[in-house]
């Protein structure tokens, strides 16, 4: 133990405790107070009194939390300690004529015990923590109003996705009609392929957000069955032919299937393609792979021929509206974010995971993994 400074040791203990920030009373055997010192005074709004506990609320006004009811006698931390028990920061309001606007204070105590092991009386410290338990409910209050905002603009976004869809259903309808009509004119054709392609376009764009919006409410479901890679993969092909006339689709190995939702899975690579086209060059390859990873895991790689994705923003790209130029490509400047993030959250709604890689011998190389299908 370290030496006390004789300076010190001069000093009498009930000096030190009435220099303590924090209040301190102390209760003989009987339960009568028979010390405080002057931060309880202060903190109490009232000196100490010689009365029994059952005397206390009316001496102190003492009252349960966020209530106009007396504490119970009982609860008292200095009765509770002087029964032998331990009490770590309890609650207790203050409001006497001292303390109109009241007090809450945080309470411990513990028993004092002689030589012998008997009660000698006991201990409480406590300190007010009525500024803290203001800012405490002030921000709650916020973060209430803030999930109430987000909720509110959440079911807006969904309301107006949702509408979306039926008008955007019936353009692409109308479209597909009038490219089978066969028109004589090029250029009508060539128009109403590109009204086809912009509101398929933001058709997907608005599933997305649905979709997105269900995962992040926990409420995303899939409709799993088993398909085979090939035949998914030749379904991805013939909803992005229009627009990726160089798409190659391959397989390395032997056929595979995964157990997957055959809708969401395939979205997830139209978005990976659809990125592609953004960002590789007019008429530039994109490729698109199966295989078999470790552990019989099934492999997919989307390739484009564009610049490549920076190492450091290769997380960011997959975060919701996050935008990341690759290169100077202006026709890039579209994007909304939205595309990859819902790639990400399907993907790994499957248990799996995507990520991105350096092309060979150049651009941006997806890959995504999925689970192997059960035995």
């Amino acid at each position: 133990m370290n030496e006390i400074p004789p300076e010190v040791s001069r000093l009498d203990l009930f000096t030190v405790l009435d220099a303590v920030a924090n209040g301190v009373s102390i209760a003989s055997p009987d339960g009568r107070i028979v010390y405080s010192n002057a931060a309880a005074n202060r903190i109490l709004g009232a000196p100490p009194t010689d009365e029994l506990p059952d005397k206390w609320a009316e001496h102190y006004g003492v009252f349960l939390p966020d209530s106009d009811h007396p504490f119970p006698v009982e609860e008292y931390p200095l009765v509770r300690a002087l029964a032998g028990e331990e009490v770590h920061e309890l609650e207790m309001v203050i409001r006497n004529p001292s303390l109109p606007e009241e007090v809450t204070i945080s309470s411990s105590s513990r028993p004092l015990l002689a030589p012998d092991g008997s009660t000698s009386g006991a201990v409480v410290v406590f300190r007010d923590v009525t500024k803290l338990r203001q800012t405490q409910r002030t921000l709650e209050r916020t973060n209430a109003e803030l999930q109430e905002s987000q909720r509110l603009k959440d079911e807006l976004t969904a309301f107006v996705v949702h509408d979306l869809k039926n008008p955007l259903t019936t353009i692409m309808v109308l479209s597909d009609f009038l490219l089978e009509g066969g028109s004589d004119s090029e250029a009508v054709r060539t128009d109403v392929t590109d009204i086809r392609n912009a509101a398929a376009r933001i058709h997907r764009m608005a599933l997305d957000l649905l979709d997105l919006q269900l995962a992040e409410d926990g409420s995303l479901k899939l409709e799993v069955e088993t398909i085979a890679t090939g035949e998914l993969l030749e379904e991805v092909r013939q909803t992005v032919r229009r627009r990726a006339r160089r798409l190659v689709v391959s397989a390395t190995g032997p056929e595979r299937s995964i157990v997957a939702d055959r809708a969401l899975l395939g979205r997830v690579f139209v978005n990976l393609i659809d990125n592609c086209i953004k960002y590789g060059p007019a008429d530039g390859r994109i490729s698109i792979e199966s295989s078999v990873g470790a552990g019989e895991r099934v492999c997919f790689t989307v390739q484009d021929e564009g610049p490549g994705v920076p190492e450091e923003m290769r997380e960011k790209v997959f975060e919701k509206y996050a935008r990341v130029e690759r290169g100077a490509d202006l026709r890039s400047s579209d994007s909304r974010g939205l595309g990859l993030r819902f790639c990400k959250v399907i993907v790994e709604a499957h248990g799996g995971r995507i990520w991105i890689e350096d092309g060979q011998p150049s651009a941006a190389r997806f890959c995504v993994e999925l689970p192997a299908p059960a035995e």
